[in-house]
């Protein structure tokens, strides 16, 4: 500021003085200071009183000698209202993590609601600067608050600050989103499931009549999925096919068809003798020795005929039967009912 004054003294009328005119100046110095620009906060996370770390960017429009800053947390960003500390912040324990553009500051101190980094003072021209804290609490109540950002020419965060700015940030009320994954297995068993169980058909087969010149043979199916972390495994439940006391003998070990030869059997394979069957198709699941091989077929009550070792997409079986029987064969009707059974490891 630059002040001028005149005055006029009492003129004496002497001819040998000069009217004298005499300059007062008085100057005064201002201080004047720099706002923060690009600023911004980043915080973990929004929900009220986590421990999570909150990151601060900005720039100096100009250059100034810096050699400390301070992070004060308040209800209000003008710095003219006292600051008030939001409810439940607390930064006593803040961390450091991490700085970048303009470095070499350590924290100096702390309390529930100030840091102060501090470092010898350096010039400071305009370019990014950034500084992530952890192990800092966020306020309990949700709606926003401000933290006031100031830069000071001593190392301690004393004197007269040079630049200073505010940003906002807001606690948020979380939104819980929660879903089950149950347990899951899926199984059917029918004559023909031609896509799903919801279409799968039929729960009878019929041989006809036995003949000891030739193999009778069908087919059924079945589907099975699980997300059980142990897999599943399917077996048998049902004796081979029997009249009253008369029995027509399950293959107690793979063997071919035999015509002529009394021999009940099955597999999970395309077979070309005789010709019936279908691969495994889907899923991760396989067939069991016994059942696994192509034109051999074997019965034995209670055996496991396919399983997984892990959790599987849905896979369809196609299940084999052969019927032979000899001259000697006593008449009667034959029959025999199968259960799979579907157990999961979960």
């Amino acid at each position: 500021m630059f002040i001028n004054a005149r005055f006029r003294p009492k003129q004496i009328l002497l001819p040998a003085f000069l009217v004298t005119v005499l300059f007062f100046m008085i100057s005064a110095q201002t201080f004047a200071f720099t706002n923060l620009i690009n600023r911004s906060i980043a915080i973990g996370t929004a929900v009220g009183g986590a421990n999570t770390t909150h990151t601060f960017s900005f720039e100096f429009p100009v250059t100034v000698n810096i050699g400390s800053l301070m992070f004060e947390y308040c209800t209000d960003p003008i710095d003219s209202i006292t600051c008030v500390n939001p409810s439940g912040s607390d930064v006593t324990g803040a961390v450091l993590d991490s700085q970048s553009g303009e470095t070499g500051f350590s924290i100096v101190s702390t309390d529930q609601n100030h840091i102060i980094l501090g470092r010898p003072a350096a010039d400071v021209g305009p370019q990014t600067n950034s500084y992530q804290f952890s192990n800092v609490i966020n306020p309990f109540n949700k709606g926003p608050f401000f933290v006031r950002i100031s830069a000071y020419a001593s190392s301690d965060g004393s004197g007269s600050w040079l630049s200073f700015s505010s940003v906002a940030a807001s606690i948020n009320q979380s939104i819980n989103i929660n879903a089950e994954v149950p347990d899951i297995l899926y199984f059917c068993a029918a004559v023909a499931i031609p896509t799903n169980c919801s279409d799968a058909t039929g729960d009878f087969i019929d041989f006809g009549t036995l003949s000891t010149a030739a193999t009778r043979f069908a087919t059924s199916q079945f589907l099975v999925g699980t997300n059980a972390v142990n897999g599943y495994s399917v077996a048998t439940d049902g004796p081979t096919m029997t009249s009253g006391t008369d029995q027509i003998p399950g293959l107690a070990a793979p063997d071919v068809r035999r015509v002529g030869k009394p021999q009940f059997g099955l597999n999970l394979r395309a077979n070309l003798s005789p010709l019936v069957g279908a691969e495994p198709a889907g899923g991760s699941g396989f067939v069991n020795a016994n059942y696994n091989q192509t034109n051999r077929y074997a019965y034995v009550d209670g055996d496991v005929v396919a399983q997984s070792l892990g959790r599987s997409e849905i896979g369809v079986y196609t299940v084999s039967y052969i019927v032979n029987i000899n001259s000697t064969q006593p008449s009667g009707v034959y029959n025999t009912t199968i259960t799979y059974v579907c157990l999961a490891g979960f």
